[in-house]
């Protein structure tokens, strides 16, 4: 089979919170558990993160606009209403869409044809459900059809979404000679190559600690190429802990609880490492942790060598503005101060 690397994205995340639909066609290949790389990626599935594969979440919580809303909670987006139950969004006279066999949530005026919310195009909420017509129906199994969402959430653990004869369907990948799985993930003791000249990135015994990279400058989970030129030669070296380089090159990814930080690298697909290294963050003084950091304190710029952002105490006069409650753009103070852009411009402050 031929893996043409679709995503299919039937919701672009931040246009799907305004009922706007989008189809997006890019080069990859489906989902899967497994990785090749760095290991600081923020977990799936979770209240507040995004959906897993097959766009599901754990403990009955439903996907919506792409990301995981509690069981129990209040549907919101995508133009979804009623309450989140098992999957299923639930109105309080007891109509339930979104799950396998339901209607599909939106599209329309409130209960119209059993869907609910008004406006904007029609989702399904459970895990392994896409919008068909308008019922909900099942994806992202062996052989299925991928689900909506995004090439890397179509399909379920150690699947992709390719494309062969029979049309757009979730089929294996990971293993030795299969293609490689959402974000150039393998089996273990497997590294993706990436050929180049249109081939699909495939599964080889390459990328090992202390090896050489795999053609495309990639190496198996935890390390990171060093050396390779236009693609080629290189050695694998372990990245990711504190002190190690940033797995993935400059700009790259860390372990939980480290950022990754200094001169970016150069080299074959961004992929050499440079001077960018892990680091721990998120307390005062240090690199911010994505954008977050340590209670009290908030993610702004100046506060380290080169003006990069750290994270900084906040709240008091002259200091920057808390981050608002919920991760409103606002910002808060202390009593008897108010959150404010200075006369000369830059980031607000309390005053």
């Amino acid at each position: 089979m031929i893996c043409l690397r679709l995503f299919v994205d039937y919701h672009v995340r931040s246009l799907a919170l305004f009922g706007v639909v989008a189809v997006v066609a890019v080069a990859s290949c489906g989902a899967s558990s497994t990785t090749t790389g760095g290991t600081g990626a923020t977990s799936c599935g979770t209240v507040g993160n995004s959906c897993c594969a097959a766009n599901s979440c754990q403990g009955g919580g439903c996907c919506v606009a792409g990301m995981c809303i509690g069981s129990g909670s209040t549907c919101t987006g995508a133009g979804t209403s009623g309450t989140c139950s098992n999957g299923s969004c639930q109105s309080s006279a007891g109509v339930a869409c979104g799950a396998v066999g339901q209607t599909c949530c939106g599209g329309g005026i409130a209960g119209a044809g059993g869907g609910m919310g008004t406006g904007g195009f029609m989702t399904c909420t459970a895990s392994g459900a896409r919008c068909s017509g308008a019922s909900c129906v099942s994806c992202g199994s062996r052989g299925a059809v991928c689900c909506a969402g995004g090439g890397d959430n179509g399909c379920a653990a150690s699947l992709s979404c390719q494309s062969g004869d029979g049309g757009t369907t979730c089929e294996p990948c990971g293993a030795s000679g299969e293609v490689c799985c959402s974000g150039d993930a393998c089996e273990s003791g497997l590294g993706c190559a990436n050929p180049g000249n249109g081939m699909p990135r495939t599964c080889m015994n390459c990328g090992a600690m202390g090896g050489s990279c795999c053609p495309g400058g990639a190496c198996q989970s935890g390390g990171t190429c060093m050396g390779a030129t236009m693609g080629t030669g290189g050695t694998c070296v372990a990245c990711g802990s504190a002190g190690q380089s940033c797995c993935g090159g400059g700009f790259g990814t860390c372990n939980t609880g480290l950022a990754c930080t200094g001169t970016a690298g150069s080299g074959a697909g961004g992929r050499t490492g440079g001077g960018a290294t892990c680091q721990t963050c998120g307390a005062s003084g240090q690199a911010c942790c994505g954008r977050t950091c340590n209670a009290g304190l908030v993610c702004a710029g100046g506060g380290m060598a080169g003006g990069a952002d750290s994270c900084q105490a906040c709240g008091t006069k002259g200091q920057p503005c808390c981050a608002a409650t919920g991760g409103g753009g606002g910002g808060t103070c202390n009593t008897g101060l108010a959150c404010t852009t200075p006369d000369g411009g830059g980031s607000r402050r309390c005053q």
